[in-house]
């Protein structure tokens, strides 16, 4: 019989590590659920912020005493092979935390599984209150009693590069669903922004059924939107190396146009999408 570690384990401070065992819940038929995994990395960067002040996470407030959230402003996931994780591997995420800014936070996440590198997660979330009960009117705070974290002193996180030319492209208009795509606090999840924009691709008939493995991610949020609201997303063909798919998405929100996000995403695989066989 074997025994995993906990959940959550302090390995180094503010670093933590997390061992469970893939099932079910974790996986979708291309290896690692992206979604999940998202899901979990966002709760483990709230919990390394709520462990620094000591207070449980749903008491994390800015120096008014307002309850705060964090926002994700910034996603990468990068190498990565998510493709290789299977039933009953055993999945380690090494975390770490640092300080980008007074109002800004940014943790990287390492995962393995069965002694394979499944990639590199980083993320940079930004401190955030809503005003007049809309997630579309929030503005940034600062959350006292981080000043002790270490600052990274690496080059900020790049933006996706949108702006390669006019490829084939293809539009989609989706409405989220309060109960799937909204997270505890009220606002569009920030894993939801990548599966839109998965619904996009995939109703555009690029991909091959069996889906093409991601090998990077780089996500910019901008903007959320209200229950009710619909995101138009514009899907676009970025030139691409030998044997991978790069692939652009601009999420925008259908009320009033706002940028909502922009998404660059490379693939394992060269497979011609339904445009390009036309041409």
């Amino acid at each position: 019989m074997s025994f995993l570690a906990p959940a959550h384990r302090l390995v180094m401070e503010p670093g933590l590590q997390t061992v469970l065992r893939l099932g079910m819940p974790h996986l979708v038929p291309g290896g690692l659920s992206e979604s999940w995994l998202l899901k979990q990395l966002g709760d483990l960067h709230w919990q390394m912020l709520a462990d620094r002040l000591g207070c449980p996470p749903s008491a994390v407030e800015d120096r008014e005493g307002n309850r705060v959230y964090a926002a994700f402003r910034h996603l990468r996931l990068e190498a990565a092979r998510l493709d290789l994780a299977r039933e009953d591997a055993v999945l380690v995420i090494r975390s770490r935390l640092w300080r980008l800014s007074r109002t800004q936070l940014i943790s990287r996440h390492e995962l393995e599984a069965g002694g394979e590198a499944l990639g590199l997660v980083t993320l940079v979330s930004a401190f955030i209150r809503r005003e007049d009960g809309s997630n579309r009117r929030v503005c940034r705070v600062e959350v006292p009693g981080l000043a002790e974290l270490p600052l990274w002193e690496r080059a900020q996180p790049e933006p996706p590069a949108l702006d390669e030319g006019e490829g084939p492209s293809a539009d989609f208009s989706f409405t989220p669903c309060p109960p799937e795509d909204f997270n505890g606090a009220g606002f569009l999840y920030f894993p939801a922004y990548v599966a839109i924009a998965e619904r996009a691709l995939h109703a555009a008939g690029w991909l091959p059924a069996s889906g093409l493995p991601v090998g990077e991610r780089i996500v910019r949020f901008h903007a959320n939107l209200d229950a009710g609201d619909s995101i138009d997303v514009r899907t676009r063909l970025l030139p691409g190396g030998v044997d991978e798919l790069r692939i652009a998405a601009e999420l925008h929100r259908a009320s009033d146009g706002a940028r909502m996000a922009e998404i660059v995403t490379r693939r394992h695989g060269a497979f011609a999408p339904a445009p390009l066989q036309a041409i």
